[in-house]
């Protein structure tokens, strides 16, 4: 794919979010109905109970443990073997700053969880979904970066498919297990993407100017 149309899918994308963030801002904030809460709900109510602690276990990887584990392994990967000090940083920062944004938008929306039993603790409010927020902040991240070094393109392919499915899985389990609407978790994938791309175009200007 060549870099003009590797720019305009990145453009559309961005377009995408942004339509996400703004339309899921508003309709929360004028506590309005979202069709995506009953539809996408439905199709999750005939998860198995099953498989329920499985997704138990998989939400894990969007929470503070799961992500502090994750980055931590990936901040040791690029400070001891790339030793590409930018991307620690930026990856350490963007982390611990969405999080706290994350916390914010939280607090200023107030949107009160599903009211179904809820399959695992939560304490917070429910718009954005952290989990989908911070989770699509860490994990693209962190697919950049490896994408970055990566030396073909079926490698390239490889990491971009699995961090999808990763990030898909914990936003569906995030549903499945009662403790957010769909709209909670799509607007904090759009919020997530967005605060994203902010420090991937941080990172890589300072990664020229320190070149």
């Amino acid at each position: 794919m060549e870099l003009k149309e590797k720019r305009n899918f990145s453009y559309l994308f961005i377009i995408f979010a942004v339509v996400c963030a703004v339309y899921t801002s508003i309709k929360v904030a004028m506590s309005s109905h979202f069709w995506i809460d009953d539809k996408v709900a439905a199709l999750f109510s005939h998860v198995p109970d099953s498989v329920i602690p499985f997704f138990i276990q998989l939400t894990e990887m969007g929470d503070k443990t799961g992500i502090g584990v994750v980055a931590l392994i990936a901040l040791a990967w690029l400070l001891l073997k790339k030793r590409n000090y930018v991307g620690a940083a930026v990856l350490a920062l963007s982390t611990a700053l969405g999080n706290e944004v994350s916390k914010l938008l939280k607090d200023l929306f107030e949107r009160p969880r599903p009211d179904l039993e809820h399959l695992v603790n939560v304490k917070s409010y429910s718009f954005p979904s952290g989990h989908a927020m911070v989770g699509m902040i860490v994990y693209f991240m962190i697919a950049y970066l490896l994408i970055e070094g990566a030396k073909s393109k079926a490698g390239k392919i490889t990491i971009a498919a699995i961090t999808a499915i990763l990030l898909l899985f914990i936003g569906a389990s995030r549903i499945i297990l009662h403790v957010h609407y769909p709209s909670d978790v799509l607007g904090g994938y759009a919020l997530g993407y967005l605060w994203v791309v902010i420090w991937i175009l941080l990172y890589n200007y300072f990664k020229k100017r320190l070149k």
